[in-house]
């Protein structure tokens, strides 16, 4: 029974980050009751690099935490395995007038030499 659980939450997340990834915003922000975006912002707090400083974004999921950063100063570039996030954050992002600076990449098989970000936020 356990495994059957596992399974459906795997199905649930895959559909989330996927076919569903446009429900994403709007499921975040219900479940922790209207916390996601400050909770997201509070994690930078803890970035250790000046303004002006390129910082990779790993699942970046619909842009908003990549939007925090630019608007803070930071060079932003973001990472995610799901396309449909890549194209809601895309989208976000030319609405908000920023560049986009997105790729659809593995953190564990990043596409940049090392030492190419001052530092990263996965949120």
């Amino acid at each position: 029974m356990r495994q059957i659980w596992i399974g459906l939450i795997k199905f649930g997340f895959r559909l989330l980050y996927n076919e569903f990834a446009w429900t994403y915003d709007w499921v975040s922000k219900a479940v922790s009751f209207g916390q996601w975006r400050c909770w997201g912002r509070q994690a930078l707090k803890h970035l250790a690099a000046p303004p002006g400083a390129r910082v990779l974004e790993i699942a970046h999921g619909t842009g908003d935490i990549q939007l925090d950063l630019l608007a803070a100063g930071y060079d932003v570039t973001g990472i995610d395995l799901s396309p449909h996030m890549g194209r809601i954050a895309a989208a976000k992002l030319k609405r908000a007038g920023q560049r986009v600076r997105l790729a659809r990449a593995s953190a564990d098989a990043l596409p940049f030499a090392d030492g190419h970000f001052a530092a990263i936020a996965c949120t």
